[in-house]
């Protein structure tokens, strides 16, 4: 009974510690311990040797699939700077804004370059699905980037062409652009558009406003073409989206129309006289 009140009474300090765990030295953390197949059947040789080849593969996979998923989110990253940019040309002019695009472009095409070192032969349908969200983002920047140049929607064709480098006499494509991606990518320019119709309201722009409301009527016209011959999912959950902005210009649209109608329809000189009998009134007060 004393001895359990005096150990009690002891401070913690003078307790006893608990004994830290040791472990023996092997491997550094990460790597797989070494095999000693001498000292192992033939035949289970063999089977070790089979698992490690399988290791092996499996490893080179992850580690290649991690690296088109690291160059996808860096073109992801760019490739929004590149809209961020476009949205910048009813503040700045054209000429400084596409200057810049251009800069970007350019480093968006290295990425690809580097992707599609992971990306050659079978492996480009093998990692589509990991490279597809930056591919989709790069053509939502250059789908915008050719709507406020030429005022058109761009065709698979030439996101193609602009996924194509040059090199030993023949022109080679960085990366496959399937029709799922094209039509992905164009299915997320409407919320752009609607930014850059916002802005151009506020500058009291009515021509680009038109130039908008033509291009998404335009969009949604080929989408639902598309849908009534081929089913995907993924385009059909943008839908609601596309409509959401195209009624939201319309109503801007005949809104800046409606206004202007109401300005021509008032005589002039009927608010200077408006304006005239006001200060008369001011005066004889």
């Amino acid at each position: 009974m004393s001895e359990a009140v005096e150990a009690a009474n002891t401070s913690p300090d003078k307790r006893a510690t608990k004994r830290p765990r040791t472990f023996k030295s092997g491997p550094a953390q990460g790597e797989p311990p070494a095999l000693d197949f001498s000292t192992m059947e033939p035949r289970k040789q063999q089977v070790m040797k089979t698992f490690l080849a399988y290791r092996n593969t499996l490893d080179a996979h992850y580690d290649q699939r991690e690296r088109v998923i690291k160059c996808s989110r860096d073109i992801t990253a760019l490739s929004k700077k590149m809209v961020f940019s476009l949205l910048r040309i009813t503040q700045d002019s054209p000429e400084k804004v596409f200057k810049d695009v251009e800069f970007k472009h350019n480093q968006v095409l290295e990425l690809f370059s580097k992707m599609s070192k992971e990306m050659q032969g079978s492996n480009a349908m093998k990692y589509n699905r990991q490279a597809t969200p930056g591919i989709q983002e790069y053509i939502e920047a250059v789908g915008l980037w050719r709507f406020l140049q030429h005022n058109e929607l761009i065709t698979k064709k030439q996101v193609l062409e602009s996924l194509t480098i040059e090199g030993d006499g023949k022109a080679t494509p960085l990366v496959s652009v399937t029709d799922e991606d094209y039509l992905l990518g164009i299915s997320d320019l409407p919320g752009e558009v609607n930014r850059y119709c916002i802005n151009s309201i506020g500058k009291g722009d009515r021509d680009a406003v038109s130039k908008c409301l033509a291009f998404l009527q335009m969009l949604k016209e080929g989408v639902s073409l598309v849908l009534s011959v081929r089913k995907y999912n993924n385009l059909e959950k943008k839908v609601p989206v596309l409509n959401s902005s195209l009624e939201k210009i319309e109503k801007a649209f005949y809104s800046m129309t409606i206004r202007e109608c109401e300005m021509k329809s008032i005589d002039p000189a009927i608010i200077n006289t408006s304006g005239i009998a006001v200060e008369c009134n001011m005066d004889t007060s």
